[in-house]
């Protein structure tokens, strides 16, 4: 039974073709189907530069609400906007629909997601259990499909071209180079976190 196991362990399915190819643990070269040539997924290690970007990512988080990411001066009236303050805004100007839609994919997701990714590794690194691993896994895969900090970033880029030349002065804040920093230490923390080895997916 445990020879049958191991040669099991061995065996992955191309996502692509549906085709049962037994992989090869004793190389770090690339392998491919031989049927339709797609990459096979590689084994991985659950890296620990994932927890770090996840710490980073909310400590940046914290820093980012501190200080605006847009200044504009508008008839002598200087106006500046922050990321809770766009959600204020919107509330304001009766938009509740697309406020808490902004403020769940903006604020909520990202948060919770870099939360889920540092709960995995502590469960996985120590014997305290605070959640299952299938709540964990259905978590981290809702919050890195409903964060959308990124298309936030890109949508204040385009208002900032715009609105260059419609109004006296418009400028970047330390706010922005702040969620620049944010968005990277986010991205990394998903890109370097493998659920295979956390979650035995």
């Amino acid at each position: 039974r445990i020879l049958m196991h191991k040669n099991i362990n061995t065996i992955v399915e191309c996502y692509s073709c549906g085709l049962f190819i037994k992989k090869e643990l004793n190389t770090n070269l690339v392998q491919r189907c031989p049927r339709c040539n797609t990459k096979l997924g590689g084994n991985k290690k659950h890296s620990k530069d994932s927890l770090y970007f996840a710490i980073s990512s909310l400590l940046l988080f914290g820093v980012l609400n501190i200080y605006p990411i847009m200044s504009l001066n508008i008839n002598d009236t200087e106006l500046r906007a922050s990321l809770i303050g766009t959600v204020s805004i919107l509330l304001e100007q009766n938009f509740f629909f697309v406020a808490v839609i902004v403020f769940f994919t903006i604020i909520v997701a990202p948060i919770l997601n870099s939360l889920v990714i540092i709960l995995s590794f502590i469960q996985s690194k120590t014997k305290i259990k605070f959640f299952t691993k299938t709540l964990l896994h259905d978590s981290f895969h809702f919050f890195q499909h409903w964060g959308f900090i990124e298309v936030f970033v890109v949508s204040i880029i385009v208002t900032y071209i715009k609105l260059i030349g419609l109004v006296n002065s418009t400028k970047f804040d330390i706010g922005f180079y702040v969620m620049l920093a944010y968005v990277f230490c986010f991205y990394m923390s998903n890109k370097r976190f493998e659920g295979k080895s956390v979650f035995g997916e």
